[in-house]
């Protein structure tokens, strides 16, 4: 047992370089009890480097110093930058439980405070055994305990309402309410609410695991924005700007004029809020969430009047299967804000590019049902990959009721064809409909007027 975190860093050091396979003191690897067991690498650490017993606690691993035990992969990008592979889980949201509890008393804040992150590399088709482990790295959530605390009290709110099958890992900054279980039947009671719920647990969010060990290894300075969430910061930087045209606003920021383009939305988003990357490294709520700002026109009844698009994709994007796909990653875990301008008027008159007046903005998230459509679209992008159909795509001509589709990102013709060749010139992208149904909803619950 240790007797301060000190002692268990100093201890730690003898870890890295060393392989799951040569800490396997108890043979865990072979007992077929454990070979579905997702956390069998973190029970290997805890048994065989420093010799505590498994065990199923409620407490921290560590609990007499109060450090939780994490082992987490990170997979190795370009320029030899590390990328956190997954989400982290912490404990099982207990939907009864929940809406008793007191954030400052829950188990999921009390087991979790401190984490002592272990990062092995992922090498895909490599034996967990042969995995090695390159560093450790201790984490105390004290300075993000007010995003967390944030992230909390939404999810139990949630629940509280009654809609528990409504939640999103998207409704929150850092502390996800991730699904257990692969199948869509695996469900429970909620307290306030006779519509079953999927099973969750509290989790860390993959952007912000991210966000963790970017600031490991290479050390972010991160400012605080002052507000515990990036829709709030958003509309604070936004509201400003209502009622005004496109071409007003652009008037105001540079003082001087600007001809109508297609570019105008983007122009006017990174001169408000900034380029997404820098405020990912600036603030720490952008840097540990995944967020997007989009510019999206809409009519009075906020109808769309464009689709909205992702960026550009490759054929490699397609060789995981949707379960495992980074694709499915994103859209569990990515809030898209939607900054909105009226482009149309009442009576049904267009209002032209440039003259477009911005509104408010729209918090979108997806429900498990949004994303087990998503999967269908991947699978079938997927067989026509695999059986080198062009037919076969599921564009928005043929699947027109589908909410994503894939489309051209070329104004060239013989996009599809260049896709399946091997170009970036496809992209995924939401039909209006959808999009309508996912602002429509937003707008229940709309905070910003």
């Amino acid at each position: 047992m240790f007797n301060s975190v000190e002692d268990l860093l100093e201890a730690t050091k003898g870890i890295v370089g060393k392989t799951f396979g040569e800490l396997d003191k108890l043979e865990l690897f072979k007992k077929s009890s454990m070979r579905n067991d997702k956390g069998i690498l973190g029970k290997i650490v805890e048994t065989g480097y420093y010799g505590y017993p498994n065990n199923s606690s409620a407490e921290a691993d560590f609990n007499n110093i109060g450090v939780e035990l994490k082992a987490s992969g990170f997979l190795r990008k370009q320029n030899d930058k590390w990328s956190a592979k997954e989400r982290i889980s912490l404990s099982q949201i207990h939907y009864h439980k929940l809406i008793e509890e007191e954030f400052d008393f829950s188990s999921v804040v009390k087991k979790n405070r401190k984490i002592l992150f272990i990062w092995y590399e992922y090498i895909k088709g490599v034996p967990q055994k042969d995995l090695v482990i390159h560093a450790y790295q201790l984490f105390d959530f004290t300075e993000v305990e007010d995003i967390i605390k944030h992230d909390y009290l939404i999810i139990q709110d949630k629940v509280k309402r009654g809609f528990a099958h409504l939640l999103s890992e998207g409704d929150t900054v850092i502390l996800g309410a991730a699904t257990k279980g692969a199948s869509s039947a695996d469900t429970t009671s909620q307290p306030c609410s006779n519509i079953p719920a999927k099973r969750r647990a509290f989790s860390l969010k993959n952007s912000f695991i991210k966000g963790v060990l970017n600031k490991h290894h290479e050390t972010l300075m991160l400012q605080s924005t002052g507000e515990n969430s990036p829709e709030s910061w958003v509309w604070n930087r936004a509201k400003m700007y209502k009622g005004m045209t496109q071409l007003e606003i652009l008037k105001m920021i540079d003082g001087k004029e600007y001809e109508v383009s297609k570019t105008l939305g983007g122009m006017i988003t990174k001169r408000i809020f900034g380029d997404i990357d820098k405020l990912e490294k600036e603030y720490k709520v952008f840097n540990m969430s995944d967020y997007v700002i989009k510019s999206l026109p809409v009519d009075s009844k906020l109808y769309p009047l464009e689709k909205g698009t992702f960026s550009p994709l490759s054929r490699k994007d397609f060789e995981e299967e949707w379960e495992e796909s980074e694709w499915k990653m994103y859209f569990e875990g990515v809030t898209i804000i939607y900054v909105t301008y009226i482009g149309k008027k009442i009576d049904g008159t267009k209002i032209p590019n440039g003259s477009r007046i911005l509104d408010s903005i729209y918090k979108v998230t997806f429900t498990e049902e949004d994303i087990e459509a998503f999967g269908k679209t991947y699978k079938l992008v997927q067989k026509a990959l695999i059986s080198d159909d062009i037919e076969q795509l599921p564009v928005a001509s043929t699947y027109k009721n589908s909410p994503l589709v894939i489309s051209t990102k070329s104004r060239a013709g013989g996009a599809y064809k260049r896709f399946m060749e091997g170009e970036r010139s496809a992209c995924f992208m939401f039909n209006k409909n959808f999009i309508y149904k996912k602002l429509s909803e937003a707008r229940d619950t709309h905070q910003f007027k």
